[in-house]
């Protein structure tokens, strides 16, 4: 008799998470780069892969989970995934994603040494690279010249297109150094965010480390995600929140007050309506 999911161990449920194969995405063994469009990127469980991928987000909104971290992804953001990484998409609203698969990158003819780059564009602690409109308008360019290219005739083409691809990521993603539109300010802050969500947040300290008025940062966050700051900044930490009771045996209120809750009531409150289920119930 199997048993109930909720009882299986962490090594169990790994084994049974799906595994996506090359041999269904690349025409032939040869082919090193497979260009896989999703508009949209519809819900879908949590997988792994026997390639990795390079994934850029050009439209629309989700949550992605990879490794067992959280974030909601929004246009501009680019990632790379490992082979042996697990990840899952939901909560998505038009997300549209240009996914980059990649057999094995070693395997490259012409160009070589690609995984120093790579790895830099790979979440870490769950903060995703983030590119602004001119730099995705490129990307999607390169990527138009990748899909005409990507035959076994233009090898040299191909891998060239992509090397300029992912080094037009590398050095052209937004940090909180940047200068330049509010766009692109507005979208540190939420790179920001994703790192510091737990901590307590003065939003007009904030928003002078980045030049923007708090003003402005409303309005960013009114178009961009439809939340106010703080808001938005209550999702992350619920969210957090969420997969920590989810997939942590970590006590509910240490959960609560490691993401910046410090009242238990006002968190369990937040919490049912944000999930329309209490912790305690999601635990069970």
């Amino acid at each position: 008799m199997l048993k109930n999911n909720k009882w299986l161990g962490r090594k169990e449920r790994r084994d049974m998470i799906q595994k996506l194969s090359f041999k269904d995405f690349f025409h032939s063994t040869k082919q090193q780069l497979a260009i896989e469009p999703r508009a949209p990127q519809m819900n879908y469980p949590e997988h792994t892969h026997d390639f990795s991928e390079l994934v850029i987000v050009t439209k629309g909104k989700g949550r992605h989970i990879l490794n067992g971290y959280q974030h909601d992804l929004h246009k501009g953001m680019v990632l790379y995934i490992d082979a042996a990484d697990h990840h899952l998409y939901e909560n998505v609203s038009d997300l549209h994603l240009a996914n980059i698969l990649l057999k094995d990158h070693n395997d490259f003819r012409f160009i070589h040494n690609l995984d120093a780059l790579l790895k830099n564009l790979k979440p870490n602690d769950a903060s995703y690279k983030i590119v602004n409109q001119n730099t995705l308008d490129l990307i999607n360019s390169n990527i138009n010249h990748l899909i005409s290219q990507n035959t076994p005739e233009t090898k040299l083409q191909c891998e060239c297109s992509f090397f300029q691809l992912v080094t037009l990521m590398q050095h052209n993603y937004i940090n909180s150094k940047t200068k330049g539109t509010t766009e692109e300010k507005g979208q540190q802050i939420l790179n920001w965010l994703s790192y510091n969500f737990t901590e307590e947040i003065n939003w007009a300290k904030l928003t002078r480390q980045f030049g923007l008025s708090v003003r402005t940062l409303h309005r960013f966050f009114k178009d961009k995600i439809g939340l106010t700051p703080q808001n938005y900044l209550i999702k992350l930490r619920l969210s957090n929140a969420y997969y920590q009771i989810r997939y942590t045996d970590k006590a509910i209120i240490d959960i609560a007050i490691e993401c910046g809750f410090n009242d238990s009531c006002y968190f369990s409150t937040c919490f049912k309506n944000q999930f329309k289920i209490s912790p305690r119930e999601l635990r069970r």
